[in-house]
């Protein structure tokens, strides 16, 4: 069982935890950060009214967060990004509280569109979000530079039409 919760100021030190995780470098390709940074992250976060939520498990533990950002109510789209504890992962956390935070956009703020950006590495990710049901709109070439390389970004998006009829 997971659940989505409001994701709380006290929340932002297991959040430094999980950017600063290798994997989690490699596969947003920049380098760590510090305490301060990631609360100014979330402070710009909540100033652009993103809908930010922490993710718990079955034992009520945060176990990662899920936003929606870039939320545009006249164009009735908004991007989705999630986090997971590197302990968490593989353990299909992501996949529900992706699926809860979807039924958020479409159901009660009535969007269209839900997309995201993900890494042409990130193999895995994109594995998740086609089982969701994104579609691969885009692709940008070498759009970024991680770990010494330059590597695609995967444009991929979901319509609210779309959304439950992938079964």
């Amino acid at each position: 069982m997971v659940k989505l919760r409001s994701f709380e100021t006290a929340d932002i030190k297991e959040l430094h935890r999980w950017s600063n995780d290798s994997r989690s470098i490699l596969m947003v390709g920049r380098t760590p950060l510090t305490y301060e940074q990631v609360l100014q992250e979330v402070e710009g976060k909540r100033r652009n009214n993103d809908l930010l939520l922490g993710i718990e498990n079955e034992e009520q533990q945060l176990v990662g967060w899920v936003f929606l950002k870039d939320i545009d109510h006249g164009h009735g789209r908004a991007s989705i990004g999630i986090l997971l504890a590197p302990e968490a992962r593989g353990k299909g956390y992501g996949k529900i509280a992706m699926e809860q935070m979807i039924d958020v956009g479409f159901k009660q703020l009535r969007l269209n569109k839900i997309y995201l950006t993900t890494r042409g590495t990130n193999e895995q990710a994109i594995g998740l979000y086609k089982k969701i049901g994104f579609t691969v709109e885009g692709k940008l070439r070498q759009h970024a530079y991680v770990d010494g390389q330059y590597v695609d970004t995967y444009f991929m998006g979901i319509l609210a039409s779309e959304w439950g009829t992938q079964e």
